[in-house]
């Protein structure tokens, strides 16, 4: 269900994948700092059976927190919502270079 965290006198929820707090600038922080995390690692084991635990821990690891309240989650879901964030994005905004082979004549007449 969810992960409360005490980071200073700030706190943060996880739910879901998404961290949550009033502090906003915290909030910010650790969203950024847990995706950036998990496209460079892969994020807590997959066999994990608690996935939030893992990244609300990791999260409290790195940032002085500590772990107020855990409600486990269905770990199915759980696994759904970072598997999401585990796999690979790209973007398709340039255009893909042309697969035909360009003559090796010259076009012009300058010779």
């Amino acid at each position: 269900m969810s992960v409360l965290v005490r980071f200073g006198k700030a706190k943060a929820i996880l739910r879901a994948g998404e961290w949550v707090s009033a502090d906003a600038p915290l909030e910010q922080k650790l969203n950024e700092t847990t995706a950036h995390w998990i496209r460079t690692t892969g994020g807590p084991p997959i066999r994990e059976q608690d996935q939030e635990r893992g990244v609300a821990t990791e999260m409290a690891n790195r940032f002085d927190g500590r772990i107020l309240l855990h409600m486990r989650t269905r770990s199915r879901r759980s696994k759904d919502v970072f598997l999401a964030q585990r796999q690979m994005q790209f973007e398709f905004t340039a255009s893909a270079p042309s697969a035909r082979r360009r003559s090796q004549t010259p076009t012009s007449s300058r010779l």
